[in-house]
């Protein structure tokens, strides 16, 4: 059969960075199954959606594929009713972080015929079969349609037995040149070579995904109600993906994902010794969890290219981690920045602010933290519940979210920078303040560790003078208030934390 599989802006405003891995991973196993597959890139070329149908009316495809990400859905909508009224015989199945608590939405609003929950190359290699009248529809696991006017969605699950059975992403479909090229700075990388005093490397660079899914459930995470796990390739798997980049695209840089590779120091040195054996002239940036960094982690990665190794900080204070489900503390996370700062790699750990529970107590603890650990490197963001994490089932039961078709719409084209949902009894402009007070912090540790870093004027006015200075009136005019007007005494929202001490959802009766 032909399928047409197409990518969608992860934001409309702006390019996109990185390969549509999902749709390449799923044009490789429908090649190997014997289709003829086509990718319509559209989160690369943006292209009007008169030229996409001309596309596909020339490649005639038997299915149509979008893959997209929550951030797409505004987008999605229109572009299905577009495609759907040009092609009104053809199925359209949609899969990605999109379809993830959105099953009704999109089969009802978007109109699309099937929608593909989880990682979908056997999946929408067995809808192929069902349109081809191989087997039931039924039969084909977290599979969502319409039946008879009612939505089905089919239980089960159908993957990998072996992660590295998955062939290699379908390079060739799109345009890897674009890719390779379209980023020509990289701060990390230039100061890990001013450390090491290394040759920069040609600026070249791609993502590699090296695991999927994640060991843990954080509550603000799409991985929260995961329906496969961990699953890591092996070292010699990795090692043929990044030969492919290398030989065929030049690629140097290396940027492994998806949310987290090193699990431990043995496969650590397991692909160490296979980098430096077999791309000597590569470095790479990795990803792992707080409590997994280790002096021996380090010390490996030290002897190596690897120029920068990030994981999730959050917050500095311990009672919000655990509501954020981060199974961490503010140690680990202190001393595991610590470690990875001594090296000659540089840390990278993101950090929330508002999350359900956060107080100015709990972002000063978090401040401090960034503050003791020495923190330069970190992007700072407002927690925002994204469909599929158990922060957005909550927010739909105790009405944060009144109609989820207009939050995906508000949230669309958004990134988590912004304030969408105010989780404290504060105003949003306190939020909001929030996020600049903890970069505050990390660009005062800046010019702490770097004597030529000098903030510019006019933030130094504003966010370091006057900012604070409105934040802290605030909570003083606040405090005198709430000796007389009850409700200025509340520090947090009403919530109901579960045994693990995140918010509760019903679910967990």
């Amino acid at each position: 059969m032909r399928i047409a599989l197409i990518s969608t802006p992860t934001r409309t405003y702006a390019p996109n960075y990185i390969p549509p891995h999902g749709i390449m991973y799923l044009a490789s196993h429908l090649r190997n199954q014997g289709h003829s597959v086509t990718i319509i890139d559209n989160a690369k070329n943006r292209a009007p959606v008169i030229k996409t149908i001309s596309e596909l009316k020339t490649f005639n495809p038997d299915l149509i594929a979008v893959s997209a990400i929550i951030t797409a859905y505004r987008f999605v909508k229109q572009f299905v009713n577009d495609i759907k009224n040009s092609f009104p015989s053809i199925p359209v199945v949609i899969g990605g972080h999109i379809a993830l608590d959105n099953v009704d939405l999109l089969l009802n609003e978007v109109g699309v015929d099937y929608v593909i929950n989880g990682y979908g190359e056997l999946k929408i290699a067995a809808l192929v079969d069902h349109l081809g009248g191989k087997c039931a529809l039924e039969d084909i696991p977290a599979l969502s349609y319409k039946k008879n006017g009612s939505i089905v969605s089919n239980p089960g699950e159908l993957f990998y037995k072996k992660i590295d059975d998955a062939p290699l992403p379908a390079y060739d479909l799109v345009d890897m040149e674009y890719y390779v090229t379209v980023f020509d700075k990289f701060p990390k990388l230039d100061t890990y070579l001013k450390k090491t005093k290394k040759p920069a490397p040609p600026l070249r660079y791609s993502t590699i995904i090296g695991a999927r899914g994640c060991t843990d459930r954080c509550s603000f995470c799409v991985h929260e109600f995961d329906r496969v796990g961990l699953k890591v390739h092996s070292i010699d798997y990795v090692i043929q993906n990044i030969r492919v980049l290398y030989e065929q695209y030049g690629v140097r840089i290396f940027i492994m994902g998806e949310d987290l590779f090193l699990i431990n120091s043995r496969q650590t040195q397991e692909f160490v010794d296979a980098m430096n054996g077999n791309f000597p002239d590569a470095f790479f940036h990795c990803s792992t969890r707080a409590d997994f960094v280790t002096p021996e982690l380090v010390k490996i990665l030290e002897n190596s290219n690897c120029y920068a190794l990030g994981f999730g900080f959050e917050s500095g204070n311990d009672y919000i981690l655990n509501i954020l489900g981060k199974r961490m503390t503010r140690e680990i996370n202190i001393h595991a920045y610590k470690s990875i700062s001594s090296s000659n790699i540089t840390a990278a750990g993101s950090l929330m602010v508002g999350t359900p529970g956060e107080t100015k107590e709990t972002i000063e603890d978090t401040i401090r933290a960034v503050k003791e650990a020495g923190m330069t490197d970190s992007a700072v963001f407002i927690t925002t519940p994204y469909p599929g994490s158990r922060l957005f089932r909550w927010c739909i039961e105790n009405n944060y979210i009144h109609d989820r078709s207009a939050y995906l719409n508000f949230i669309s084209d958004r990134d988590a920078v912004r304030l969408s949902i105010n989780f404290t009894p504060y105003p949003d402009i306190i939020v909001k303040i929030m996020k600049i007070l903890v970069e505050n912090a990390l660009e005062i540790n800046k010019t702490e560790i770097d004597p030529l870093y000098k903030i510019p004027y006019l933030r130094r006015i504003i966010n370091h003078q006057i900012v604070p200075f409105v934040y802290n009136s605030y909570f003083l005019i606040r405090g005198i208030l709430g000796k007389i007007i009850p409700s200025y005494r509340k520090a947090i929202i009403d919530f109901e934390l579960n045994k693990k001490g995140t918010v509760r959802i019903s679910s967990d009766d």
